[in-house]
């Protein structure tokens, strides 16, 4: 069987589909990935990558569908309209891939197309040639309405085609029922991918001090994450904790000293085996950070920045596994170690992803969909 994966240019959308494509290539499968230029975060997988698109960044898509850059909530807009722009961004980024993913699955053929829920030219392609598909989907909303609104932008594209969409599909879920998703497919517990990465050796067992990891993702650089991490420092330096700052290769050096419990982790270290030594985690409300956190089983302080964060954040308040704030606060870092009801809840949310079916148990499904088709 051959199955085509393919995603966005961005982490936290393609992250989350590897270890689904590692049991089917492990079942002995044929797996292959259509990746957008750049294909850094796709070409350390291990699995053959395919270049597709025109090169162009998520920025660019994002400017030329609403005119400004990325989409992080401001006084300008609500919660609801940085999502739309969101969605209008990753639409207009698809349409660059429509030919090439055309051309590509044409001379490949594959058996299934398995699609990220914000690749919005897959369904294009895989309804013209009549491929079944599998949405793998990456959080807490609902995935079909995201397809169907990312179809709706594309409409011109299926008119220009004769294409009548969208192809057959089924939904996989990558998180519990307790926290959302989609629903209307399969769930398969979350197995965290965050890349590989040298993992220092003090953080491979718990230290003596409680400690807590800090990641805002791979989207927040620049100005927007220095100013993050000040306010973090500031309240940070008199919690009886030992802060840790997964922020990759940024440079800190304009915050000046930082206090002696906060320390970078510089190059990047992987995020699942950080937290599993630690206490707690602050994040930005990325969807791979949630759930990384939640199959770890640690509280979560979420200060969400834009797009899905707001959506994650809430389900996982409602979950009780988090809290949500603006802004870092001494008092809120206190209520992170301490509340024991936060570290009940994650545990059992840990327990329920647990209990979901692993993606080698989901193998014979895509069998039975590509055995049905034919």
């Amino acid at each position: 069987m051959r199955i085509l994966f393919t995603g966005p240019s961005r982490a936290g959308h393609v992250f989350p589909m590897i270890p689904t494509a590692q049991a089917l290539r492990s079942a002995g499968h044929d797996v292959l990935f259509a990746g957008q230029i750049p294909v850094d975060d796709l070409t350390p997988t291990g699995f053959p990558v395919i270049a597709v698109g025109d090169g162009s960044t998520l920025t660019d898509a994002l400017v030329r569908a609403n005119g400004r850059g990325l989409p992080f909530v401001s006084g300008e807009r609500t919660e609801e309209e940085t999502w739309r722009m969101a969605l209008a961004g990753y639409a207009e980024l698809s349409r660059s891939t429509i030919d090439d993913l055309f051309r590509l699955a044409e001379a490949w053929q594959p058996d299934v197309v398995v699609h990220a829920t914000m690749q919005a030219a897959a369904p294009l392609v895989a309804a013209r040639l009549d491929i079944p598909t599998v949405v793998h989907h990456f959080g807490v909303s609902a995935a079909l309405p995201i397809v169907d609104s990312m179809t709706a932008t594309l409409a011109d594209e299926y008119q220009a085609r004769a294409v009548i969409g969208p192809p057959r599909r089924t939904v996989l879920d990558v998180v519990p029922a307790s926290l959302g998703g989609d629903g209307s497919g399969r769930r398969v517990r979350y197995v965290p991918f965050n890349g590989g990465g040298l993992v220092p050796t003090d953080l491979t067992a718990r230290g003596g001090r409680r400690r807590v990891a800090v990641t805002l993702g791979t989207v927040m650089r620049g100005p927007a994450l220095l100013e993050f991490v000040a306010r973090l420092t500031e309240q940070a330096a008199t919690a009886d904790a030992e802060f840790l700052l997964a922020v990759g290769a940024t440079d800190l050096t304009p915050l000046g000293k930082l206090p002696s419990n906060v320390r970078p982790l510089t190059p990047w270290v992987p995020l699942a085996p950080l937290l599993d030594t630690c206490d707690a985690v602050i994040h930005h409300g990325g969807a791979g950070s949630l759930m990384t956190a939640a199959a770890v089983g640690v509280p979560q302080l979420i200060v969400p920045q834009g797009a899905d964060n707001f959506s994650n954040a809430a389900a996982a308040v409602t979950r009780g596994i988090a809290l949500r704030a603006a802004a870092v606060e001494a008092e809120l870092l206190d209520t992170l170690l301490n509340d024991t009801g936060l570290r009940k809840a994650a545990l059992a949310t840990q327990d329920e992803i647990a209990a979901l079916p692993s993606p080698a148990a989901l193998v014979a499904d895509f069998e039975d969909l590509a055995t049905a088709h034919r």
